[in-house]
């Protein structure tokens, strides 16, 4: 939970949106910096309604392999992108490039590592610990998002807003590798079953 709590903070997700239109700002695109921040949270809202048909027909981990895999893509594309702009791409050529890169990034965040992290807390804790381990969650997540916060503006305002971009991308890459080798599938499962798998059993 752990890790999946840090890969959710580490895509960089709760921080860009923050930040959307200030990005928005800082490089020419071909719509009004303000219509292109609504337009990217109001897909990563619709999004985010959607996940709930999601995860009846396909398993978790299926979801989180995507989305973790999905957000280290685009987040590469962002980063490269805003490398490129300031040094040999003139902007008029690919300028709607990162608001379609970002609303991709809202869907596949959403899918996977936007809520599951929290499907997943309620489906490998039997019920006597539920309480217990959310509050450690809810602790550890607060941290690694102040965290996350503060090193944003640092590294930005250091090295530059493409650095922070190809960070997320390759906490998403380790978060895609993580969820391979460790993350079970639990849909359809009983908490006996899952505890099984976890323990190894079957």
């Amino acid at each position: 939970m752990f890790g999946l709590t840090m890969a959710q903070q580490l895509s960089g997700n709760f921080i860009t949106t923050q930040y959307l239109e200030v990005l928005f700002r800082k490089i020419t695109i071909v719509i009004d910096p303000h219509e292109a921040t609504i337009l990217v949270l109001f897909v990563s809202f619709v999004s985010g309604s959607l996940t709930f048909f999601a995860v009846q027909f396909v398993g978790r981990r299926t979801l989180l392999l995507l989305s973790t895999g999905g957000t280290c893509i685009t987040l590469t594309i962002l980063a490269i992108y805003l490398v490129l702009f300031g040094n040999l791409l003139q902007a008029s050529n690919v300028s709607i490039i990162p608001v379609i890169d970002l609303i991709i990034y809202q869907v596949v965040f959403e899918i996977g590592l936007g809520t599951l992290p929290n499907v997943l807390l309620c489906e490998l804790f039997p019920t006597e610990l539920k309480g217990f381990a959310g509050v450690i969650n809810v602790t550890f997540d607060g941290t690694i998002g102040l965290i996350v916060w503060a090193l944003y503006k640092l590294f930005e305002d250091n090295l530059g807003s493409y650095t922070i971009y190809f960070i997320f991308a390759t906490s998403c890459f380790l978060a895609f590798l993580m969820v391979f080798i460790w993350v079970p599938e639990t849909k359809g499962k009983t908490y006996n079953e899952i505890e099984a798998l976890l323990a190894g059993e079957i």
